[in-house]
């Protein structure tokens, strides 16, 4: 792996044009993953590989243990949730969702949604119920996948394609996008009971282009706005998910910052194609590593998503999508501790234990 395998402006240019700057990265649901419950029990990763149009899931503990799954022939899945043995990837471009059986190692069915909505962002509800946000309608759908149906749109702002939960509350992230994909106010976040699905409100952000989201370690939810690219204009938004407020936005985050991760500790990563990974710590308000002197995780100033794994470990994507790609879990020094190989454009990574639990069969 060397610094010159990373994609040029160009193709990180036709590459965010082809996602419709639909983020996700590895701040991807990984709803409620149970504990081990027998002897069989493992912890694995399911990586979305968006070009390839393909899941890698691979075992925690020995990362040889490898297949992989096809998600259908077309579409553009940039991220998804998992719950059980159950994952659902919503299709990008392609109005639709991919729900696979991780165990088994083999897509069950391909949910429709509703016409012209593409596919972002998903986030179980229980065992039954996942929802994908379809953000050229403005909404999400509620989708059972045991049956496949789907149930009736709830409204959101424009451009939904991200979920975060704290405290029986579902947060739906809206980039506030137009139809060419330009944002035209500051994100929102539309707020959902996580029992009833009620709208319960809505949280108005202070920054542009609002997409990758996750929970730290308070509940607090850490929402990261992309900006412009180019205009080097990313920021953190922090959340109070009681009082539905942004209680503080924080600059500096570079250009055009995608995913977002948070380790038990409060250690905050966020990814760039532009500059690899920032580091910043959550409980002094200050960068560890900005964006002049990111992580550059193998030798690679460029990073496709960041995530966090059950146990605290950090992963990055290497940004390969023209070919076989890796996703890298980094050592306490930020070095490659581990290159596991995937299919081509690693866009998330989700997380679960597969004991015998729940099937969508």
């Amino acid at each position: 792996m060397t610094a010159g395998t990373f994609p040029s402006l160009r193709t990180t240019r036709r590459l965010l044009s082809v996602l419709a700057v639909v983020l996700l990265v590895a701040c991807s649901d990984s709803s409620d993953p149970t504990g081990p419950g027998s002897p069989e029990a493992r912890s694995v990763a399911a990586v979305v590989n968006s070009t390839e149009m393909s899941l890698t899931i691979f075992s925690l503990d020995d990362p040889d243990d490898r297949t992989t799954v096809g998600l259908g022939a077309d579409g553009t899945p940039v991220g998804g949730a998992v719950r059980g043995e159950v994952a659902a990837i919503p299709l990008g471009v392609v109005p639709a969702v991919a729900i696979v059986d991780l165990a088994a190692g083999e897509l069950l069915r391909t949910v429709s949604l509703p016409e012209g909505s593409g596919a972002t962002g998903a986030h179980f509800v229980n065992d039954s119920i996942v929802l994908v946000a379809n953000p050229l309608r403005g909404s999400v759908s509620p989708v059972n996948v045991r049956s496949g149906e789907v149930d009736s749109e709830i409204e959101t702002g424009a451009y939904p394609q991200a979920f975060a939960e704290s405290g029986g509350r579902i947060f739906v992230v809206n980039s506030e996008l137009d139809e060419s994909f330009q944002p035209v106010r500051d994100g929102t976040l539309t707020v959902l009971d996580a029992g009833t699905l009620e709208v319960l409100g809505q949280v108005e952000l202070g920054a542009r282009n609002s997409g990758g989201v996750t929970t730290g370690p308070d509940g607090r939810l850490l929402v990261m706005n992309s900006g412009s690219w180019g205009a080097a204009d990313g920021t953190l938004s922090i959340v109070d998910p009681t009082s539905l407020q942004e209680v503080s936005l924080h600059e500096g985050f570079g250009d055009f910052p995608g995913s977002v991760a948070v380790t038990p500790d409060g250690r905050v990563f966020a990814s760039s194609w532009s500059f690899g990974l920032v580091e910043w710590d959550l409980s002094t308000a200050a960068f560890v590593r900005g964006p002049d002197h990111a992580i550059a995780p193998g030798g690679v100033p460029s990073s496709a998503g960041v995530t966090v794994d059950p146990g605290g470990a950090v992963w990055s994507f290497f940004p390969e999508c023209a070919e076989a790609s890796s996703v890298l879990r980094l050592g306490a020094d930020h070095e490659v501790a581990e290159e596991v190989p995937t299919g081509m454009c690693p866009s998330a990574m989700l997380f679960t234990v597969l004991n015998g639990g729940p099937s969508a069969r």
